[in-house]
């Protein structure tokens, strides 16, 4: 289909999904915090934008440079990049040199030839790629080294706190580029469904010189839901097609901004210096660079003195500054839009038109220009290093978060911190997806048993039922040739035997009823892999998909989804900080690990092809006799209490779960706090026992939130480390024991298809923060980084570890807790349980998915609805269990970190 013949009906089918979505997460509980709703609005524009041009570039979660302050003596030293939710832009890249033009210079200004270039969508020839010789002004996004493309955004999204100084550095980087025509935007909070267009333009007449030209806005004004006013709702399936409309008219606008854009406008313009990292070089002295250099530095102001400080007001806020209108959360937020008034600003370089202005019947009280949350942003002042050295010396060791934490080098059971010991000092072993003929081992591990229950729940055979059943379900045009190719595949290839004819046809048919969320989850999927070799990508930039892949499939009844997106989990207490017998025993418990690792080793028939699951295997059987190594040595020292006391001083308290599949329990808390008098000690028993934290938990240990700086790497294919020689027995290879999608257990499994490159802002009641939440599936994500693997398969054992025992406080063992580990578009399913007070971890040999390939991504959802009756499964043990649950002994010792880590404080 013509990329311009599409109309909001070739999306009805997603447009009626994402609206029934957002409108069920709107009748859920908060459970201690607002429900993000961008995994499902943003599907629906991500598909939306795609059909903008052919060559259009979608990025999610993007930084973005904000425009520096009309004084720059004024502007803070803190400002850091500004947030886009979504940018639909052109990238134009510089032409890949060729044999005869590799020895040309990229200097224009040298060998004055026109620099070459050509869009997203050209062919690119082998060899090396010249630098695209632009002025960093011409870019808005960060970026380090040689650039070899400039990206121009078209469609803008973000929230109200980054939309105006988003619009304002747009248009600031197309009068770089000699563009004129206005920037659209659409302002969309990360917890409602209510999209407000934006629109914005320049002053036409070049403003004085060293000043920033003035920027206009429009937007409705104090008017509820009218797509005719530029306001939107998902929610609503009516007024989510205008928004579909509106967003398919944009074709003729992406095609006038990638038409106009010239780089030889780029060089005949004046410079307008607009970005906020950058020194004015090019209006200070033009002469030696010592100059240039000290002319900048004098304008950094430099804080000399505490007075100065303690006179002084606090760090401004990393906004468009004094020269722009910030729209604060209350005033964007529907049904109610406030006007952008030029008056609530001085020296502001953003005006309203006055048509607008006098649409504000209102009168509203002008608002301040900063907000609480984008004051979070600003940094303290810095300490002098005579008081950074007595607070160290002072302070007792403070606990690593615990992102920081997992990405330290595991080195073992020796004294430095390591995860291997962490997970020893909890009694926690890794194991692989292999059972053990021992029928004792196998008894007191339980393995043989969690083996069966995995292979069960991630179990998939193809049959024509289900082929029928898929043609059969209504999809959006836009990504039928998806289906259809899912359809002519060879499900046989990709399917592990099972005695059980799984899915269901039940669970099939419910897939088949959304149908369309997956195939644009595959689609979004297959473009962010594209976006990621193309321009680089960060973490977030890949969440979406899988959040809307969950948010959609997993149902324990119908119209509820209970998955919980960015929240604070307690960790585990140190065990063995507790235990004053562990030092004594750890050589057993060592033996005990190298023993079981020994009998699945010799599970795996050895053959003359050397098998992937054979080399963990062996791996995991070479760490196991190290453990043992270590734990002897650390006996010999006799230090092994003070090094536990050390590790339990700088463990982790709380880790952020990027997602979290739950089954609430309403009324089980209520009849714990029952039995507990005091509301501090409520307080308390919610703060220490709950799995699942909420806003009110202590961010003194929380996770640091990752900043928009962080590192972006050019996307890469993902080669899996193997060892180099086999009969290298002594040496633990521990690549192969942290790599989940080093091999499958049923085949090499590679993508068959050629893949080329809430509603209303209510505070959450006190009622559903005390439910308690069951556990089910714990996901973390990252971006698709080989090095990022190991990273995120630790934090994941420490979120499995911990929820494991938060079960086994209410009584349920012998019962698994299943975990999600992304690495870009592939994800692996592991899974951890506790039997005779030992912890297990299934890492090896599991099985993982790839979301480009649609039989994959069908494989995947099809194990959802059976967590969902796993979940309900749990929930009705705990039922039975609930007589039995002594909260006093439960507040006496509790389970989790925090406490221990207070008492260590003390």
């Amino acid at each position: 289909m013509n990329f311009g013949s599409y109309t909001a009906k070739d999306f009805q089918v997603l447009i009626q999904s994402t609206a029934t979505g957002l409108s069920a997460l709107a009748e859920l509980p908060h459970y201690g915090g607002e429900r993000s709703t961008v995994p499902l609005w943003s599907q629906l524009l991500h598909a939306l934008a795609n059909t903008l041009s052919p060559d259009v570039m979608i990025l999610e979660n993007a930084p973005f440079i904000m425009p520096r302050a009309q004084n720059v003596a004024s502007q803070p030293l803190n400002l850091i990049d500004g947030h886009a939710t979504l940018l639909a832009a052109h990238a134009i890249f510089s032409t890949p040199r060729t044999h005869s033009n590799t020895s040309r210079t990229s200097s224009r200004n040298e060998e004055h030839e026109d620099e070459s270039m050509h869009s997203a969508d050209s062919d690119s020839s082998d060899g090396s790629v010249e630098s695209l010789d632009l002025p960093l002004q011409a870019h808005m996004l960060p970026g380090r080294g040689r650039r070899l493309s400039a990206v121009v955004p078209v469609l803008l999204v973000a929230d109200s706190h980054n939309i105006v100084p988003l619009i304002c550095s747009t248009l600031y980087q197309r009068r770089v580029w000699g563009i004129h025509q206005p920037v659209v935007g659409l302002c969309c909070s990360s917890t409602s469904t209510i999209a407000t267009a934006i629109f914005g333009w320049l002053d036409p007449d070049q403003s004085e010189e060293g000043r920033m030209p003035v920027a206009y806005l429009a937007l409705a004004a104090d008017v509820g839901l009218d797509a005719s006013m530029g306001v939107f709702d998902f929610a609503g399936t009516r007024s989510a097609i205008n928004l579909a409309q509106f967003i398919l008219g944009l074709r003729t606008h992406f095609e006038d901004i990638k038409g106009a854009i010239s780089i030889e406008a780029v060089d005949s313009l004046n410079p307008l210096h607009w970005r906020s990292d950058l020194p004015d070089f090019e209006t200070q002295s033009d002469g030696r660079l010592g100059e240039r250099v000290a002319s900048w530095t004098h304008q950094v102001h430099v804080q000399t003195s505490s007075s100065e400080a303690s006179s002084s007001s606090s760090p401004r806020t990393p906004s468009p500054l004094s020269d722009t209108a910030l729209v604060s959360y209350e005033t964007m937020s529907s049904p109610l839009l406030a006007t952008i008034v030029e008056d609530e600003v001085h020296d502001a370089n953003i005006r309203v038109p006055q048509e607008a202005r006098a649409t504000n019947a209102k009168g509203r009280e002008p608002q301040p220009s900063s907000s609480k949350k984008s004051s979070k942003r600003s940094s303290p002042s810095p300490q002098s290093l005579s008081e950074v050295r007595t607070l160290t010396l002072s302070r007792a060791p403070s606990p690593y978060p615990n992102s920081q934490f997992a990405a330290l080098s595991d080195t073992g059971l020796n004294d430095s911190m390591s995860i291997s010991n962490w997970l020893f000092e909890r009694n926690a072993f890794t194991v692989g997806r292999l059972i053990v003929c021992s029928e004792e081992l196998a008894k007191n591990t339980g393995i043989n048993e969690m083996v069966k229950i995995y292979d069960e729940m991630t179990a998939f055979t193809w049959s024509d039922n289900i082929k029928t059943i898929l043609l059969k379900a209504k999809v959006d045009s836009f990504v039928s040739g998806i289906r259809t190719d899912l359809c002519n595949m060879d499900g046989s290839l990709n399917c592990q035997s099972s005695a059980n004819d799984v899915p269901s046809l039940g669970d099939v048919e419910f897939i088949s009823s959304k149908m369309s969320v997956l195939l644009h989850a595959v689609k979004g999927a297959r473009q962010c892999d594209d976006i990621g070799k193309l321009q680089g990508a960060n973490e977030a930039n890949r969440r979406h998909e899988w959040d809307a892949l969950l948010l959609n499939f997993f149902q324990p009844v119908p119209s509820q989804r209970d998955v919980l997106l960015e929240r604070q989990l307690n960790l585990l207490r140190n065990l063995a900080a507790d235990d004053s017998s562990f030092a004594t025993r750890a050589s057993q418990v060592a033996l005990e690990y190298h023993f079981l690792c020994s009998e699945q080793l010799r599970w795996i028939p050895l053959t003359t092809d050397i098998s992937d699951s054979w080399k963990q295997a062996r791996a995991a059987h070479s760490q196991g006799a190290q453990f043992s190594d270590d734990t002897q040595i650390r006996s010999l020292q006799r230090n092994f209490a003070k090094v536990i006391a050390h590790h339990s001083s700088k463990d982790p308290v709380t880790g952020k779960c990027d997602a979290i599949l739950v089954i609430p329990c309403s009324g089980v808390a209520t009849a714990m706090l029952q039995r507990i008098f005091s509301t501090e000690e409520k307080d308390k028993f919610l703060k220490y026992f709950m799995l699942v934290q909420g806003p009110k938990l202590d961010t003194s240990t929380a996770e640091t939130p990752v900043g928009h700086h962080e590192k972006i790497t050019s996307g890469q294919s993902l080669q899996v480390p193997s060892s180099s020689c086999i009969s290298d027995f002594g040496k633990t290879d521990r690549d192969q024991l942290l790599n989940p999608f080093l091999c499958h257990p049923d085949f090499n499994q590679e993508t068959q298809m050629k893949v080329t490159p809430l509603s209303k802002d209510t505070p959450c009641d006190e009622r559903s923060r005390q439910d308690l939440l069951l556990p089910v599936l714990l996901a973390e994500y990252k971006k698709k980084d080989e090095s990022a693997i190991s990273t995120s398969m630790n934090q994941i054992k420490t979120l499995l570890v911990s929820a494991v025992i938060f079960l086994s406080e209410v009584g349920i063992t012998d019962q698994p807790i299943f975990g999600l580990v992304v690495n870009g578009t592939l994800g692996a399913v592991t899974m951890a349980w506790m039997t005779n007070k030992q912890t297990y971890i299934m890492e090896r040999n599991i099985r993982h998915y790839d979301i480009r390939d649609p039989f994959q991504a069908l494989q995947f959802v099809s194990i959802l609805p059976r967590l969902a009756r796993h979940g309900l499964n749990l929930r009705g043990l705990l039922e039975k269990q609930l007589a039995n649950i002594d909260v006093k002994e439960l507040q006496s010792k509790p389970w989790s970190k925090l406490p221990q880590q207070q008492e260590n404080d003390r």
